[in-house]
């Protein structure tokens, strides 16, 4: 079976890719706007970008709004906060805060304090603005290093987004996951998103040796 993306409907395409490309890591991603109002969202398309310099990225899709006049692409807040403020901070989401991290995933009006909503403790951040999710084993504090915006076909179709590449500027990492100098992976029962409404844990996991070739 062969497919081309412009000729089935976007849903069914979306539906498809984020089946077959998993599991993906979860960026929970904290804001603040400009005037302050605290925001906490998950993110699946997301991962390590460079070691040096040292950049994550992660990208939130547009959200479609519809009113009693129009129907309209529009950016969700923490991508309005992140162009306000030029600063995120990307949690890591292990299976014991998987509950909370899917409570926060909700649209919710730009004034609710999803930390709140989901009872999560902010912890304040070192180099940034917005506060770190307490709960979260390792997070990056990180500034905007660059931002690709992504058009859908038309203002008022579905699709569109924006990448955001952030430059991590601090980490916090808890002492328990923390072994001989490094991050212990065997510690960090990290979950992954998959299709629809399915997560994965690392908790199954295997070696294999890179080849030495000369």
């Amino acid at each position: 079976m062969d497919i081309r993306p412009s000729e089935i409907p976007y849903r069914d395409f979306y539906s498809i890719l984020i089946t077959s490309v998993g599991p993906r890591p979860i960026a929970w991603v904290s804001t603040i706007s400009a005037s302050g109002q605290p925001n906490l969202a998950p993110f699946s398309f997301f991962n390590a970008v460079c070691a040096k310099p040292p950049l994550l990225a992660f990208a939130p899709g547009a959200r479609l709004r519809t009113t009693e006049q129009s129907t309209h692409s529009e950016a969700k807040d923490t991508l309005r906060n992140v162009r306000e403020t030029g600063e995120f901070v990307v949690n890591i989401v292990t299976y014991d805060v998987a509950e909370a991290m899917n409570l926060t995933s909700g649209e919710y009006d730009a004034a609710i304090n999803e930390f709140e909503v989901a009872k999560l403790m902010p912890r304040p951040s070192q180099r940034v603005k917005p506060p770190q999710v307490a709960e979260s084993a390792v997070s990056f504090e990180c500034k905007v290093h660059q931002i690709l915006d992504f058009a859908p076909p038309e203002p008022s179709s579905p699709g569109g987004g924006s990448l955001v590449i952030g430059e991590i500027v601090s980490m916090h990492i808890e002492e328990k996951v923390w072994k001989d100098g490094r991050v212990d992976p065997a510690s960090l029962d990290l979950i992954g998103r998959m299709g629809g409404n399915q997560y994965t844990r690392t908790t199954q996991r295997f070696e294999m040796v890179r080849p030495k070739v000369r």
